[in-house]
């Protein structure tokens, strides 16, 4: 059995893709949910688990009750074997992180495969920038002693910290883009199988990222904003703008004042992946600071345009400093000043010779293992 562990929509639209070319495979979802719109049948998958996390809000996450009782539930419902492979998409979820453990338990195989957006690349590819604040260590110290996940460990890197497992339970990460890494896991290459669209070049979306809440004030981000719309509305016939889906009303009111000096402008309602929506508005031209879509699109014959390397706000940390690493790696070209969109984007996305889709590295790594 095939098992995907997701967390969000993003998350799950990549599980779909792959599904198309394993229909031979016998499959199930485990759905944890942070931002999903969980799924309850499908015609992929032969068994759906879903499980709330007893990890979201302090409350919760110290409540040691609840978290015993989840992990009843998940091995009363769970009947995993050595046979079993798991794909999961995130370790900062501490129950994907429980459940994996259950996995390599039973000496299954267990794979990483990138989340959607640059999550997976920093994590595995920096150091640990600081030392855990005192409330940090309480929290890793109820996890490892308390509840006995002695497989958690904590990277802070930009102030902000990256739940991890111990890299004994992983047997892999799966990349879609070649760089590099410095946790001690194999790395493999493989390809997204997503439809070709025919999109129109006289159109562009912005997906907007809450970067006023950790990268800039509010302040500053409104002449951000009114530069990039303003900049956007001159290069292009139609301009779509996209809230990001956990922007809060009150953010969305000062926002949309910006947005009203751009008659142009239409908002897109739908509090649905741009991967969903790409086709229906027909966009070729993906703008944004750090949305994970931008790394997804590509696939879909759409242009990621990265538009942070304008902003010295942004640029000058360190966080965009190591983005800036991943996408020169990947060889991708930025957009200019003058928004000319010629030649833009990713040279080196994963569609080449190094690259395998999901199910012949299944095939390949997988079944070899397991036979030799």
């Amino acid at each position: 059995m095939i098992y995907f562990l997701v967390n969000n929509n993003y998350h799950l639209i990549d599980v779909y893709n792959h599904s198309e070319g394993l229909k031979d495979y016998e499959k199930s979802l485990i759905q944890i949910p942070h931002t999903l719109e969980c799924v309850n049948e499908n015609k992929h998958f032969k068994n759906i688990y879903t499980f709330e996390t007893p990890f979201k809000g302090l409350k919760n996450y110290f409540n040691i009750f609840k978290v015993k009782k989840k992990e009843r539930d998940i091995l009363k419902q769970l009947n995993i074997n050595e046979n079993d492979i798991l794909f999961v998409y995130t370790e900062y979820e501490i129950l994907n992180q429980y459940i994996m453990k259950l996995f390599k338990d039973v000496v299954a195989k267990v794979y990483v495969i990138e989340d959607g957006g640059f999550p997976t690349y920093l994590t595995y590819g920096v150091k640990n920038e600081g030392k855990l604040s005192f409330k940090e260590k309480i929290q890793l110290f109820y996890l490892k002693y308390i509840i006995g996940y002695k497989f958690v460990k904590f990277l802070k890197y930009n102030n902000v910290v990256f739940p991890q497992i111990n890299e004994k339970y992983i047997d892999g990460v799966l990349l879609y883009l070649d760089v590099n890494i410095i946790r001690n896991v194999k790395k493999f290459l493989i390809s997204k199988s997503q439809k070709k669209l025919n999109l129109d070049e006289n159109k562009a979306v912005f997906l907007n990222e809450k970067m006023y809440d950790y990268y800039c004030s509010k302040e500053d981000y409104v002449t951000i904003l009114d530069d990039c719309i303003s900049k956007m509305t001159q290069k292009f016939a139609k301009v779509y703008f996209k809230f990001h889906p956990r922007e809060t009303y009150d953010n969305k009111k000062w926002q949309l004042e910006v947005l009203n000096r751009y008659p142009s402008v239409r908002i897109i309602e739908e509090n649905t992946a741009i991967e969903y929506l790409l086709e229906k508005y027909d966009t070729k031209y993906i703008f944004s600071f750090l949305s994970a879509a931008l790394l997804n699109v590509n696939s879909m014959n759409a242009v990621p345009v990265y538009i942070y390397h304008f902003y010295n706000i942004f640029s000058e940390k360190n966080i965009f400093k190591q983005i800036d690493l991943i996408l020169k790696n990947a060889d991708y070209k930025f957009i200019d000043e003058f928004y000319n969109v010629d030649k833009i984007g990713f040279n080196k996305m994963l569609n080449n010779i190094d690259c395998i889709f999901l199910k012949n590295f299944i095939n390949k790594e997988v079944h070899a293992f397991r036979n030799s």
